[in-house]
């Protein structure tokens, strides 16, 4: 749910891809219970979830890497890849399931430092959060695939809040439910999880 803009030149280089506009992410899904619907037509941008069509600035086709364009993350640090513009990239880091209200959610997430990322993290809105829910994943688990590892269990160890307050009813803001894919509003007493988010500079392959 992130738009994505490539430069055409980074393709002709081998990395970044083509020019493809905002189309959004496919959701994970390939399962088809009928003609017409998700798992059918399979809509939207990349290969699958977790393919990218073109390769990101590391010369290679995986949504997801670490800082230094590899799979190990002993960073604990996710960059995605359906979110590069051409000069920023999002990336989110390991979840926490020390539970917060909303506020002290905002400012955990605020203080969030990871070995060299010492600042620039934040609480991921609501589109920022789904945008990492793979609904191909069976057993309730949206964002319990790899690299992601967050909480699989119901209650309150499986929701997460987001930045996102309700302009209609401002003592409530959105969470994302890992265990059932939904989006929904509550208290901003409640006390619920955080995974924070930061938006990285891509020069070549260093991000900053």
């Amino acid at each position: 749910m992130v738009q994505e803009t490539y430069y055409i030149k980074a393709q002709a280089a081998g990395g970044g891809g083509g020019s493809v506009g905002a189309t959004l992410m496919k959701s994970g899904l390939t399962t088809s219970y009928r003609t017409g619907d998700d798992g059918d037509l399979q809509a939207g941008r990349a290969t699958d979830f977790s393919t990218l069509a073109s390769n990101n600035p590391f010369g290679n086709t995986n949504r997801f890497t670490d800082v230094l364009g590899t799979q190990v993350y002993s960073d604990k640090i996710f960059i995605d890849w359906s979110t590069y513009d051409g000069t920023t990239v999002l990336g989110y880091g390991d979840a926490t399931f020390l539970t917060y209200n909303w506020n002290d959610a905002i400012d955990t997430a605020l203080s969030w430092s990871v070995g060299s990322f010492t600042s620039g993290w934040r609480l991921p809105n609501i589109n920022e959060m789904f945008n990492i829910f793979n609904h191909g994943v069976t057993g309730n688990k949206l964002i319990a695939y790899f690299p992601f590892t967050l909480q699989t269990g119901g209650g309150q160890s499986s929701i997460f809040w987001s930045s996102t307050r309700l302009s209609f009813s401002t003592s409530n803001a959105f969470y994302a439910q890992n265990f059932t894919g939904a989006i929904r509003y509550t208290s901003l007493t409640n006390t619920y999880n955080i995974c924070p988010v930061r938006t990285f500079t891509v020069s070549g392959t260093t991000l900053t």
